[in-house]
């Protein structure tokens, strides 16, 4: 019975130390990214910062966002940005910033959208301001967010529960919410502010009860199963273990790219009320005032560069896609009809071949079907190498 309680206390000690305080992280990780996505598209919805609402006076602040290039920084936490028409000030105290990663310089030749082509595998740069020494003038910018009215200046500033948003990125604006939805994920949760110190705690504590164990009972169980747990943060990359391991790492990429093109798909859907509000003839207003059209109408002209977001190339039978959903600026002037690229650089020209919410909610569970792929395949080869660690262990110190 004494010996139970000793190999309880081991893997009690292993579930903290190699589970529970990096799972916090995970969760912590992926509710940070989560929102940061959900502020890129409730932010597309402010209206653009105009030059009369420079001079407004108003007790509570209003929401805006602006595009522009910073043009010079003010002490410890003001920057004034340059819209092109106006400048205007912003309070960066306590603030985050996103440097979205650039796109590739590989070409994409066909329409469909492939960003998996085009966007390193990387997530956007966190940064607090306070750890920002320096910024070159030019440096491109977005900001959302409160707009207060401080001694008859206009001026951006967090509020307690509503943070401006500022993304630094270089390209063009337009590209600013895909790439933001595209990569505004951890490629490993797992992998966090917590995980390295909590690994090496965990990896000692392991060697320290072992040590403990072996002085009292060193032919007895505990200390094969702390030996054995020790090795825990290398134990996935040994052989033969290391196969399922890169199963694993194979099969948790294809989850986040499933969940990147699920939030993708249903991009377009945040201008209306439900998801099901865009499956038919529906006209809406930008922020901007233009009308944003989401139809199945064959005949309208198309002006500009269409994107077509789906999962495969679509499929054309005697000459007309079989099901699609078209999204853009409608216009028409006496007899011609056609859509464009609107305006709003955060709105798109796109295609999506099928319904998108249908389309997202299939990559959803696509999604989960490959996370648990992932975590039978790590699990499998933890497991693995960790039972022939323990026979190893057992050879050596009977």
């Amino acid at each position: 019975m004494h010996e139970l309680y000793l190999i309880i206390l081991v893997f009690a000690a292993a579930f903290l130390f190699f589970g529970l305080i990096p799972g916090i992280g995970a969760f912590s990780v992926r509710s940070r990214w989560r929102l940061f996505r959900r502020r890129i598209q409730e932010s597309s919805l402010f209206p653009f910062l105009s030059y009369s609402d420079l001079s407004r006076r108003a007790d509570v602040p209003g929401r805006y966002r602006v595009f522009g290039q910073l043009e010079a920084i003010q002490g410890e936490n003001r920057i004034w940005i340059n819209t092109g028409g106006f400048t205007v000030e912003v309070d960066l105290q306590s603030a985050k910033l996103y440097f979205l990663p650039s796109f590739s310089t590989k070409a994409q030749t066909l329409p469909v959208e492939r960003l998996e082509e085009v966007i390193p595998d990387e997530q956007p740069a966190l940064v607090s301001w306070d750890q920002v020494f320096s910024l070159p003038a030019g440096t491109q910018m977005f900001i959302a967010g409160p707009l207060y009215s401080v001694e008859d200046r206009a001026v951006f500033r967090s509020r307690v529960k509503d943070p401006l948003l500022v993304v630094l990125y270089d390209g063009e604006q337009r590209t600013i919410v895909q790439r933001a939805i595209w990569g505004g994920r951890q490629r490993n949760e797992y992998w966090n502010q917590f995980t390295l110190v909590s690994l090496l705690t965990g990896s000692f504590c392991m060697l320290l009860l072992a040590y403990i164990f072996m002085r009292s009972t060193p032919s007895g169980l505990p200390p094969l199963f702390a030996l054995s747990l020790a090795f825990f943060p290398i134990s996935g990359l040994l052989p033969p273990g290391f196969i399922l391991y890169y199963l694993y790492r194979f099969f948790w990429k294809r989850a986040r790219l499933l969940r990147a093109q699920r939030d993708l798909l249903r991009l377009p859907l945040r201008y209306y009320k439900d998801s099901e509000g865009a499956s038919r003839e529906t006209v809406i207003t930008l922020p901007t005032g233009e009308a944003y059209l989401c139809t199945q109408d064959a005949n309208l002209l198309i002006k500009g560069e269409l994107k077509i977001r789906g999962g495969n190339i679509p499929s054309i039978e005697r000459g007309k896609i079989e099901e699609y959903l078209l999204f853009g600026a409608y216009k028409e002037k006496e007899d011609q009809r056609w859509m464009e690229a609107p305006q709003d650089p955060m709105a798109e020209l796109v295609l999506v071949m099928g319904n998108p919410a249908m389309l997202a909610e299939s990559c959803s569970r696509r999604a989960r079907l490959f996370e648990y792929l992932s975590a039978v395949c790590v699990f499998s080869a933890l497991a693995l190498n960790l039972f022939l660690l323990l026979l190893v262990w057992h050879q050596v110190i009977r």
